[in-house]
């Protein structure tokens, strides 16, 4: 079986003390590094699946099965992309490692891993169109194949930021993210409501 790996923007909203975090593991309409670009809906199949098994995708360290270092919680598309609702095994050295990472902003990634089941060619921006794709996991990484994958916004639960945003541009970009994920967590809450508890 041949999975693949995409990185896409991780913009996590807030990081509880409980290891608890919200974002994108993977945006829509982008052309990746691999010239493919995700369509809306090619999550709705795989994650239907799952949650009839009431299971979930790993979460993985660097995209290692060896490595789980905590559960995503949730997961559910929305208008931008897939969201994803994680909590990191903090009584695990990896998932304290993680933890403190993306406090510092040190891990910035998420990545999928994923078999393409349809396709098709865009031929005016020269790209594969994945349709519908069969997900295995969601890994935390280092190194964002996209350059704009990167956490913009965490926050500890005392709700201090760790670091300020420096000029007019990237307080509004940062409170675009924030209002964006926002509604993300209300979308995983609406499709989720036994998950999200606790």
């Amino acid at each position: 079986m041949n999975i693949q790996h995409m990185t896409q923007p991780l913009a996590v909203k807030s990081l509880a003390a409980d290891g608890l975090f919200v974002g994108y593991a993977s945006v829509f309409g982008n052309v990746d590094s691999y010239n493919e670009i995700v369509a809306k809906g090619a999550f709705q199949r795989s994650l239907a699946a799952w949650q009839a098994k009431n299971a979930a995708p790993a979460m993985l360290w660097m995209h290692d099965p060896t490595i789980p270092i905590g559960l995503w919680v949730a997961m559910a598309e929305d208008e931008n992309g897939l969201v994803v609702q994680g909590r990191l095994a903090l009584s695990t050295q990896k998932g304290r490692e993680a933890y403190e990472l993306l406090k510092m902003k040190a891990l910035t990634g998420l990545s999928i891993g994923y078999r393409v089941v349809t396709s098709k060619i865009d031929g005016k921006r020269k790209a594969r169109v994945l349709t519908d794709v069969e997900l295995f996991e969601v890994s935390l990484v280092t190194f964002p194949a996209n350059d704009a994958a990167r956490i913009s916004v965490v926050k500890t639960v005392t709700k201090r930021p760790l670091s300020k945003a420096k000029g007019k541009t990237d307080t509004v970009a940062t409170r675009a993210v924030v209002a964006r994920l926002k509604k993300a967590a209300r979308v995983l809450k609406e499709k989720n409501p036994r998950r999200n508890k606790g």
